[in-house]
């Protein structure tokens, strides 16, 4: 008998000169396919179906943090639940995108997209059509888009990107929710005692 319990890849990734190596496991629930995995290593986001301890299914994108790894020297993996807020075909409404407005093409536009691929579109500008690429991006709510020599285009961002909470915003809305507590027990003694002794003098003055 055999068991596929795991896979190990193993290559270069676009955006890293050096080869990095994951290790994937297999079970029952919660799989990468080889192509999401490839997807994965080179920065991009999976949506996936998954499925928790107790057997409920969830729907999240996926995306490698490469700042964290766990004990076996892989990234974690990050999640961005359905009520993260992140619409997939609403950020690609933004943009002049033909397919959208073609079936069977926005379908299949969609379903690539949430492997994790980066698709090639085109642009409608001005009457004339333009080739791009594109891909989710999750954690900022909106779409990264390439032009045809795959040299990324800067967008101004929406305000759902500029409102997408990050690790640094939510560290320092923690922080501020902290500091008042912190202050009150960090309050010198002899601070009130000079303070009620001020008031004490003010009201014998008054008298």
């Amino acid at each position: 008998m055999y068991f596929f319990n795991r896979y190990n890849l193993n290559f270069k990734p676009e955006h890293s000169p050096d080869k990095m190596e994951h290790t994937f496991y297999i079970g029952k629930e919660n799989n990468i396919t080889l192509k999401e995995a490839y997807n994965l290593m080179n920065g991009r986001a999976v949506n996936k179906d998954l499925t928790t301890k107790e057997g409920q299914v969830y729907n999240a994108w996926l995306q490698l943090d490469f700042k964290q790894t766990d004990a076996n020297g892989n990234h974690k993996l990050k999640q961005f639940h359905q009520n993260y807020g992140f619409d997939l075909e609403k950020a690609l409404a933004k943009h002049p995108i033909k397919e959208l407005s073609i079936e069977p093409s926005k379908s299949q536009l969609l379903e690539s997209l949430q492997k994790g691929n980066r698709q090639s579109v085109t642009f409608i500008k001005d009457g004339k059509e333009q080739k791009h690429f594109v891909e989710a991006n999750p954690r900022f709510k909106s779409v990264t888009l390439y032009d045809n020599q795959m040299q990324r285009l800067v967008t101004r961002p929406s305000k759902e990107e500029k409102q997408a909470p990050s690790e640094k915003n939510i560290a320092k809305q923690e922080t501020k929710k902290e500091s008042p507590k912190q202050n009150l027990k960090s309050e010198n003694p002899e601070t009130k005692e000079a303070t009620n002794r001020r008031k004490t003098m003010q009201r014998h003055s008054l008298s």
